[in-house]
């Protein structure tokens, strides 16, 4: 007899019930990184705090911890404003007046010195909280009814803020310099560390040397020093002849000042941004197909949605692939000890508060507590390396496009907002300054007397050219009649084309009155050969002389030009004949 299946409880148990209670609750405590991020705590109405944190954690709660953080500051600027202006009370409250009012607190504040906020904190503030009330518009209808938002209150707040320092070349080359200074240093000391761990196998005291001291910590400690106060007092004092934690660590992983050069060297080969490259994964090399001595280096740049990628030199010592390699081996112990959302990461370290991955702030702080004072450096901003090894490639190479896929940009406006740079500007107007003289110097008429300088060529073609300027049958200035430019002619050789100079590559015409009636003269003179000439003489030579005056020179000036260029063609010498 078949069993009967028992029936299946569709009612959720209380538990269950709380529990979704408590889900829809998005005004709750969330805690990220050491900070906790709670709308309970904001002196605004519980109906306004409880649509804010809704399309808080629905916009940017996916995104990164530190994008959260800094918008959650952001929303705490206007719960200030709320609690000091009495606004709103209500959700109701929030409409065009209450912006309008928000936006002139945000103008009227001011910093510990007496100056105003920045026109991009402004903005800042006030966007966050734009994009909450857009995003309850949008996908919470009814909330707040028709909403209209104030037109750009800060414009130009990118042209205004201040723009970064550019490092000049010396600087970088100063910084990359150092960097690979300690990274030889590094690898040195890991190098002796292995080859006093593979003495000191065997022996009876293990720590009576570093090596023995490194294998215990393998063997006792799983590869992972613990605090100090934890371990034995033999090991303790084992610790401090072998210099201490920050002598000891570095020969099993990395410390955060360990990670420092290898961080800044691949920034600067990259012209990557910043945080992009503090969150390189692990698995952040691709082969180049049939390339074997090249390796592409690809991290993702989360702002542009895309994946970054640049090529490079696969066994270079101190180029991005050596490097990764390299750091990969020497994490390895702190893997499976670090949070799992930071398992792929490439740069993690053991620091005062436990195993992390490296950020930007850890960078900034390494650099100004130790990597200056050490190097001798002067100060710079992380932020400053991207647009100044930008600069640098174009200064050397001068092509705005190469840089713009180097910098992996949508629009080349955006890379010429890099590039901007007082040597930049210098360089563009010597180059200017250097077109400008030569378009003058083809301009300009040589003085009398001059001589011009001797052409090679065959004896039998040299041609002797008197000094002062060569004038054609027309009147028309040529730069070098003895350039071989004509076809059919060679260097050293008389133009061909010395009647018709209109139609050389090598003329000069300028849109001078007595140019213009020079052309308008050569046109009439052209067209009454016409009535002489043979007819299979002027198709072969003076029709297309013709064609190309009338309609590609003539064409470019106005009527009014060409009328007061034919009463002054009246004016000139008469023309020879054309046969």
């Amino acid at each position: 007899m078949r069993k009967t299946r028992s029936h299946m409880p569709r009612v959720l148990p209380k538990a269950a019930l709380r529990a979704a209670e408590g889900l829809k609750r998005f005004d709750a405590p969330r805690r990220l990184k050491r900070s906790t991020v709670d709308f309970s705590t904001l002196t605004l109405p519980q109906d306004v705090r409880v649509a804010l944190a809704d399309a808080f954690w629905n916009h940017f709660g996916p995104r990164s911890h530190l994008h959260v953080l800094t918008v959650w500051s952001n929303v705490k600027v206007f719960a200030r404003f709320a609690r000091e202006s009495g606004m709103p009370r209500r959700l109701s409250d929030v409409d065009y007046a209450l912006l309008a009012r928000y936006i002139e607190w945000l103008n009227a504040q001011r910093r510990g010195s007496g100056e105003g906020w920045t026109k991009a904190a402004r903005a800042s503030a006030y966007t966050t909280l734009r994009m909450l009330l857009k995003w309850l518009v949008r996908c919470r209808p009814g909330t707040l009814g028709e909403l209209h938002f104030p037109f750009n209150p800060f414009p130009h707040r990118n042209r205004d803020s201040g723009r970064i320092r550019r490092l000049p070349a010396q600087e970088l080359r100063g910084i990359l310099k150092a960097c690979e200074r300690d990274i030889t240093a590094l690898r040195a000391l890991r190098a002796r560390a292995e080859r006093e761990r593979s003495a000191a196998h065997g022996k009876r005291d293990p720590i009576a040397s570093l090596g023995g001291f490194l294998n215990l910590i393998d063997d006792e400690y799983h590869g992972i020093l613990p605090a100090h106060l934890s371990l034995p007092c033999s090991h303790r004092r084992a610790l401090a002849r072998f210099g201490g934690v920050k002598g000891v660590e570095p020969c099993l992983y990395p410390r955060a000042e360990s990670l420092l050069p290898y961080y800044l060297a691949i920034l600067i080969h990259t012209a990557g941004n910043p945080q992009p490259i503090a969150e390189l994964a692990r698995e952040c090399l691709q082969p180049v197909p049939l390339l074997d001595d090249r390796e592409l280096l690809a991290w993702k740049k989360s702002r542009a949605g895309a994946i970054q990628r640049r090529s490079f030199r696969r066994d270079d010592p101190f180029e991005p692939p050596t490097l990764v390699r390299e750091l990969i081996d020497w994490t390895q112990r702190l893997r499976g000890r670090v949070a799992p959302h930071l398992r792929e990461r490439l740069l993690l370290f053991k620091g005062a508060h436990g195993i992390n991955a490296f950020s930007t702030s850890t960078a900034k702080q390494v650099i100004h507590r130790d990597f200056l004072p050490r190097h001798g450096l002067s100060h710079f901003a992380l932020a400053s390396i991207r647009p100044s090894v930008l600069g640098a490639i174009y200064r050397a190479s001068g092509d705005l496009r190469a840089v713009r896929t180097l910098a992996n940009h949508r629009a080349i406006s955006t890379t010429v907002r890099y590039v901007e740079a007082p040597e930049v500007e210098a360089a563009h107007r010597v180059r200017i300054a250097a077109l400008q003289q030569a378009f003058l110097g083809h301009v300009s008429r040589p003085t009398r007397g001059t001589v011009p300088a001797k052409t090679e060529g065959p004896a039998s073609s040299q041609v002797c050219v008197p000094p002062g300027p060569a004038v054609s049958m027309f009147g028309f200035d040529c730069k070098d009649p003895l350039a071989g430019l004509a076809p059919g002619t060679r260097k050293g050789e008389l133009c061909t084309n010395f009647l018709g100079c209109f139609t050389c590559p090598n003329a000069v015409i300028t849109g001078d009155a007595a140019s213009l009636a020079r052309l308008a003269q050569a046109r009439d003179h052209l067209r009454g050969a016409a009535a002489h000439v043979h007819p299979a003489r002027w198709e072969a030579l003076y029709a297309p002389l013709l064609k190309i005056l009338e309609e590609d020179i003539l064409a470019r000036f106005t009527s009014g030009e060409l009328a007061g260029a034919l009463e002054r063609a009246g004016r000139l010498p008469p023309l020879p004949p054309l046969r």
